[in-house]
Parts: C-alpha cells; structure tokens; sequence
C-alpha cells in the first residue's frame, strides 16, 4: 500500500474517531411548529373578553344637591387620584379603547395586566380634573362624548375634545342627547347616531369606531345599524356579555367612590 493511501487513511479514520467523539454528524435543525392563528369566531373573542373596563361619568366633589341616585355616578376628584394610584402601584397597564378591540377581534397581544378607562358624556371635570391626573401617570382612557352638551356651561367645549385627543386619549361617539337606542325610530339613527359621530371626526380629523350604549342598554337590532354607522364594537354597562355578538356587548363596570383594596377586588370580582 502505497504512503500516500496510507495517509488517507489514516486521516479518514482520525476523523471517524473525531466524529464519534462529538456525538457522530451535526443533527438537522427541526423545522419550527407554526404557531396557529388566534381565532376570530364569537367563542373565541368572548374567551378574550377578561380584560377590565371601567366606566367613569363626573370627576367632581358631591354636593348636598346630588340624589342617592346620583351619587355612583360621581367621584371626587381625590378619589379619583387615589384610585388612579391604586392601579398604577397594583401594576396595571393603560390600554386605548381601540387596543382592546383589535385584542378581542384578532387576538392582537396586550401589555401585561391591561386595563381600560372610560368617561361617559362629556362633563367639565373630565378634562379639568381627570385628565391632569391620567397624564401624571401617563395613562390613557376612552371618552364617550354626548355631543349635545358641547359647549354649554359644566361640560366639555369642543376645543377640550381636541385637546384631548391630542394627549393621546381616545374620543368615542355617545349619541347626541343620551337617547337610550331601545327607543329610537328609524330617524333616530341619523340624529342620535350618524350625525353627532360625524361631528365628532371633523373634531379630531379622524374617524371614529367605538361607541357606548346610554345607559348600557341595548338590544340586538341596534348592531346592524351601528355596523352601517362604520362602529367597530360597542359598549354596554354592567350586563352580561352575549356570547353571539361579544364586540358589541363590551362590559363595563361603574366606579363609585372606592379606594385601594376595595377598588382592586371590585376589579377581580367583576373581570
């Protein structure tokens, strides 16, 4: 045998050793697993639908004046501080109104612990006192607007409407004067509906695609008309989520005056 095949040979079988010594040949790297596409069908999105939604109306100190009535509708400007600290401290992270549907709607991720603020109607302290707060711990909400109260004393001017949008918070349409949609006739959807949510987007100069139900009621036939309306979900308050059309049922809870611990299991108990 020749030196330079015993060479070769050599070589060869120094590399077999080698080989042998590294566990043999490098193994192929398995081809990942394709992570499905999260579902879109109504189980699907109701089985999103955990995440907590709040529902603020008048941001201002109660008053002899106000009625027992009244009163769950209203907190007081320092509650309302220390609520918004109770959640910032508790870990809780702001999401806008549209983040929350896109999640529902597509299975879009959202940040860790998300939770979502509204304010209903449009009332002066929403701007002047809470917006202040929101923006000290950088949080965002979803305003409601009622369009009819524009302007007038003890409301939102339309001017606050742009300021707010500007500050990152998201404006939503809530009729033009609070009409609950169980009553409407077919008018009723222009003038309550179409009109004032027109108006709102020459406000901001984008469209708008969340609304809020006053009152939180509803009912089924309102869904075709709010979809014609360009609406991508609705809100209701404290009802039970219809597994059939879950975009359009959004539950919300109302936040009375409560603090820390209180405010945190009123949270864990209704989501």
């Amino acid at each position: 045998m020749g030196s330079r095949v015993l060479r070769s040979l050599v070589v060869l079988a120094a590399l077999v050793v080698a080989l042998a010594g590294c566990g043999g040949a490098p193994k192929p790297t398995p081809t990942p697993r394709k992570t499905p596409p999260p579902r879109t069908d109504p189980a699907a999105i109701a089985a999103r639908s955990r995440v907590p939604v709040l529902c603020y109306h008048q941001i201002r100190q109660p008053t002899s004046a106000d009625s027992a009535a009244e009163l769950p509708y209203i907190v007081s400007p320092t509650v309302f501080a220390a609520q918004m600290r109770t959640l910032d401290r508790a870990g809780y992270s702001t999401i806008s109104g549209d983040a929350l549907v896109a999640h529902l709607a597509r299975g879009i991720p959202l940040p860790r612990k998300p939770i979502l603020l509204t304010f209903d109607d449009a009332s002066a302290g929403q701007y002047s006192k809470a917006l202040p707060v929101l923006r000290r711990h950088r949080f965002t909400a979803t305003f409601f607007i009622m369009t009819v109260v524009l302007g007038k004393s003890g409301w939102l001017t339309r001017g606050q409407v742009r300021a707010l949008d500007r500050n990152g918070m998201t404006i939503a349409a809530h009729t033009w004067d609070h009409k609950p949609v169980t009553r409407y006739t077919d008018a009723d959807w222009r003038t309550e509906i179409v009109s004032p949510t027109r108006e709102l987007e020459r406000l901001v100069g984008h469209p708008i695609r969340l609304f809020a139900y006053p009152y939180g009621l509803y009912d089924k036939a309102a869904f075709a008309h709010l979809r014609r309306a360009r609406f991508s979900a609705a809100f209701q308050l404290a009802g039970r989520l219809d597994h059939r059309d879950p975009l359009w049922t959004i539950r919300r809870i109302i936040v009375p005056e409560l603090r820390g611990s209180e405010l945190l299991r009123a949270i864990r108990e209704d989501f």
